[in-house]
């Protein structure tokens, strides 16, 4: 039974079922149903290990061991919640692990209690105050797990509060435990680290996400539940950081192992990969993904902008106010909503609601201090100044472009970048022309077809060619062609190498060369790039 325990905190969860199964001749032993009940949830044997673990629970509660009970009683509510999407019997499990601890003196159980009632909740401020309840109770009772796990949720409030600097320095300090192996529980790694990819997703902290995850093959928990959760968060994070062929990547993922288990977090990733559809201008395939998650904001805010596409802006505008009810009133998270809001109102023609929820934008900017809060509000009151045909429009356009730009947003940069084009096509046509065609550039590289045709439609009106990519690229031989579109398909180096029967070598050289004709920057670019143009590229023999 030791030996189970054992194999459990490195990891190895054959070796532990093993250890179990044998111990079991001790008889229904509470430890080692507790045991064989964890060795086989992390084998995904998922019914079995919810049938053990409610017959360890009883078997606890049999010889008096009440915090052992509790403990059980919440993973049950934990199990019964993420693998069958099943939140009444949740709930009541919640419920029976309060009962236990109620009278029980205070525990480092008392402080998991309290970080389980963290997910039930969105609201930033009520997360931090869990999060320092338990980290006060990990710390008097010297327990190194909890402390850290909780310090990762108060970090992550702190960085949806706005709060960014904060809170990463505490995230970076779990991670620091993390990796220094003061924290040894399987689960807590796991919480700690979606806890600093959701952190970086909320602040687009793409850098500090990878430079973190490049340690985490040293943790053998990472190829089990922590990396589909974690492949949700940097999915999301790749989406708006225009690296979109990887995002898909990731996204696809985590959906691909949620089918197998944990079905109720299986929404998350179709949400964001219906976000990315929309982004790329496939509003069909996004509705399709949106199917039954309808009532996540992110996914009303995509109805909402399909919807604007379509000219529905009676729905859409219903829309975007569903997503918005219930948001608190200085909440960042309010601000692409909010934008969305604007262009809906001066599409049915209304200037004025449009200036009115521009205004309540630029509080929640004030108020939040959040750059990409203030981003947002530059770019809607400069929509709403060009409507009215402000001369100040132009600074604004500016001010969000610049902003977008620093915040490693592409696709709002451009956008940014096509209003402030239009805005100068009157008085200044040739600069509204170079502007679009520096917005239609940016739009093909990411993938952003409904933008570019825009940018085209609005060049071509100006009676200018829409042409992204310079003439004066190099053309692509017949084997960087197929090069090309191996990286149209997510294919790794070793992976175009194994295809093509070339050395790894060969084909790195044959993505570099890829790279300085097209003059692209990344792989994802250049993907983008094939999705949209490799079709009409000239081919050298």
């Amino acid at each position: 039974m030791r030996e189970g325990w054992d194999a459990l905190a490195a990891a190895d969860w054959g070796h532990a079922r093993s250890c179990f199964e044998q111990a079991r001749d001790l008889g229904e032993r509470p430890d080692v149903l507790d045991g064989l009940s964890r060795a086989l949830h992390f084998q995904r044997e998922y019914p079995r290990a919810i049938e053990l673990t409610e017959r360890a629970f009883v078997a606890y509660r049999e010889v008096e061991r009440v915090v052992e009970a509790a403990d059980t009683a919440r993973r049950l509510a934990f199990l019964h919640g993420t693998i069958n999407g099943n939140m009444a019997v949740a709930s009541g499990w919640m419920a029976r692990a309060e009962t236990l601890l109620a009278d029980a003196e205070e525990c480092a159980g008392h402080g998991w209690l309290v970080l389980d009632r963290a997910p039930f909740t969105d609201d930033a401020a009520d997360r931090e105050r869990l999060a320092a309840s338990a980290l006060a109770i990990a710390r008097r009772h010297g327990d190194a797990d909890l402390e850290y796990d909780a310090l990762a949720l108060l970090g992550e409030a702190h960085v949806a509060g706005g709060r960014v600097d904060a809170g990463m320095k505490l995230i970076d300090e779990a991670m620091t435990a993390v990796s220094a192996g003061e924290v040894t529980g399987v689960v807590p790694v796991g919480d700690i680290f979606c806890r600093l990819l959701s952190a970086c997703e909320i602040a687009l902290d793409v850098v500090r996400a990878e430079q973190w995850m490049s340690v985490a093959g040293q943790f053998e928990a990472w190829s089990d539940f922590v990396s589909p959760v974690c492949r949700n968060h940097y999915g999301g994070i790749l989406v708006a950081v225009g690296r979109w062929a990887e995002a898909e990547a990731e996204l696809l993922a985590a959906i691909r192992t949620f089918e197998s288990g944990y079905r109720a977090m299986r929404g998350s990733p179709l949400v964001k990969l219906a976000d990315l559809r929309v982004r790329q201008g496939r509003l069909d395939e996004a509705r399709h993904l949106l199917e039954g998650s309808e009532f996540h904001p992110v996914a009303r805010r995509a109805l909402a902008t399909i919807a604007l596409a379509r000219g529905e802006t009676a729905l859409a505008e219903d829309l975007v106010r569903l997503c918005l009810e219930g948001a608190g009133g200085s909440d960042p998270a309010c601000a692409p909503a909010l934008d969305l809001l604007v262009q809906v109102r001066l599409a049915r023609g209304d200037a004025a609601a449009a200036a009115e929820a521009a205004a309540r934008l630029a509080d929640i900017a004030s108020a939040s201090g959040d750059g990409r809060a203030a981003a947002f509000a530059d770019l809607a009151a400069g929509r709403v100044e060009a409507a009215r045909g402000d001369e100040r429009a132009a600074s604004r356009l500016q001010a969000a472009l610049r902003s977008f730009a620093s915040l490693d947003s592409p696709l709002e940069a451009a956008r940014a970048q096509l209003e402030l084009a239009r805005a100068l096509a009157g008085t200044a046509p040739e600069a509204a022309i170079a502007e679009a065609r520096l917005a239609l550039a940016a739009f093909e590289r990411i993938g952003a077809t409904g933008d570019a045709d825009s940018a085209s439609a609005f060049l071509r009106g100006l009676g200018a060619r829409g042409r992204a990519w310079p003439k004066a690229y190099g053309a692509l031989t017949k084997r960087e062609t197929e090069v090309l579109s191996l990286l149209a398909a997510g294919c790794s180096n070793a992976d175009i190498a194994g295809r093509l029967v070339i050395s790894r070598r060969t084909a790195e050289h044959h993505v570099a060369s890829i790279l300085s004709k097209l003059n692209l920057r990344t792989r994802s670019e250049a993907a983008a790039y094939a999705l949209r143009d490799a079709a009409t590229r000239p081919v050298v023999e």
